[in-house]
C-alpha cells in the first residue's frame, strides 16, 4: 500500500457518498492509523485533496465539452455553471454538506485553502482564455476576475452553510453569464 492508494480508496469512498473516516481507511488499506497519517495528514488535509481531485477532474471535462460546443460567450462562466450544478448532486458532496456542511465549505472557500488557491489558479486560466477570444471583455485581470468568480460561485453552493437556504445552480448560472461578458 502507499499514498496513492489512500488517495485511491477515499476518493471511492467520497464517490459512493461514504464518509472519509481516517480509522476505517487505515483498517481497510492494511496500515495503521500513524502510518496513514503520515501519508495524508490530518482527516481536513485528505478531504481537501479528495475534493480537488474531483474537481479537477470534473471541471476538465466539462470544460472540454464546452470547449467542443463552440458557445460565442464565455466558457468560464458555462463550464462553472456546469460543473456547480453537478457538484450539487454529487452522492460525496451531498454527504459532506448534509452532515459536516461547515466542515466542508471551510475546506473549499479559505483562502488558505489549498482547495481555494487551485480553483482561483484554474479559473484563471480559463479567463485568460475568454479574455484572449474576446468572449469576456470586462476589464480587470484575469486573476482578480477568477477570485470574484469563484466567490459567487461558492455562495450559490453553499447557500446551506452560510445562510441555511437551499442552493440554487440556476442563479448561480444567470449571476455567472451576466458578470463574464
Amino acid at each position: 500500500m502507499t499514498p496513492l492508494d489512500a488517495l485511491k480508496v477515499a476518493h471511492r469512498w467520497f464517490h459512493e457518498g461514504r464518509r472519509i473516516d481516517i480509522q476505517a481507511l487505515a483498517k481497510e488499506l492494511g496500515v495503521s492509523r500513524v502510518t496513514l497519517h503520515r501519508w495524508v495528514g490530518t482527516r481536513e488535509q485528505l478531504l481537501v485533496e479528495v475534493l480537488w481531485l474531483n474537481a479537477d477532474r470534473a471541471l476538465a471535462a466539462t470544460w472540454a465539452t464546452v470547449r467542443s460546443e463552440s458557445p460565442a460567450h464565455s466558457l468560464t462562466a458555462e463550464t462553472l455553471s456546469r460543473w456547480a450544478a453537478d457538484v450539487l448532486v454529487h452522492p460525496g458532496f451531498r454527504q459532506m454538506q448534509a452532515s459536516e456542511g461547515e466542515l466542508l465549505a471551510r475546506l473549499l472557500t479559505r483562502d488558505a485553502s489549498e482547495f481555494q488557491s487551485r480553483l482561483i489558479g484554474l479559473v484563471t486560466t480559463m479567463l485568460a482564455d475568454d479574455v484572449e477570444s474576446g468572449r469576456v471583455t470586462i476589464d480587470l485581470e484575469p486573476a482578480e476576475l477568477a477570485y470574484a468568480t469563484v466567490r459567487i460561485a461558492e455562495s450559490f453552493v453553499h447557500t446551506p452553510a452560510i445562510t441555511g437556504g437551499d442552493p440554487d445552480p440556476e442563479r448561480n448560472a444567470r449571476v455567472l453569464r451576466a458578470l463574464l461578458r
